[in-house]
């Protein structure tokens, strides 16, 4: 499936019936944004938790899956896409260094092309999962979020998140 050359309200119209089976996720879980899910966001996030071989839930925060960022470049953001292309996720058994490693391996695997993962998130680390475009699975856009002394995260090399320290 393919939008990118669609024009949003198309992208839109194309999606408001998904007719995708999902063996670990439903709509609900998606709230507002079900709608305008991208079905390779869906499919990928299903594939991981298929993957990962423990629960994976969508954070309960607002800014989780769709935002209204005007033209701003966040793969969030359905003013600029049409679509929801990310995901910010928390996943069983995220909880140090090795098992960051694996679910960037799992992400990549499974097509992710944008794999952040912040380890000082709450209540556990998150892993941040999205389809961008001139990223491939193989080469990925890939960070750690550490958070600032404002609260705010900061944004460094995905190799940071090897750090054990970070998970506590």
């Amino acid at each position: 499936l393919s939008y990118k050359n669609t024009k949003p309200q198309l992208r839109r119209a194309a999606m408001t019936n998904h007719n995708l089976v999902l063996r670990h996720f439903r709509a609900e879980e998606f709230g507002k944004w079900w709608e305008l899910m991208s079905p390779h966001l869906l499919l990928g996030l299903d594939a991981f938790r298929d993957q990962w071989g423990a629960p994976v839930v969508v954070s309960p925060s607002r800014e989780a899956l769709g935002r209204h960022d005007g033209d701003g470049r966040s793969q969030h953001n359905v003013d600029r896409w049409g679509e929801v292309r990310a995901a910010d996720v928390f996943a069983r058994g995220l909880t140090g260094p090795r098992a960051a490693a694996k679910a960037r391996r799992i992400a990549e695997r499974v097509g992710f092309t944008g794999v952040g993962v912040y380890p000082q998130a709450l209540p556990h680390a998150m892993l941040h999962l999205d389809w961008r475009e001139g990223r491939t699975p193989s080469e990925p856009a890939e960070w750690t979020a550490v958070r600032n002394a404002d609260g705010g995260w900061d944004y460094a090399a995905p190799e940071l998140d090897q750090h054990a320290e970070l998970y506590s």
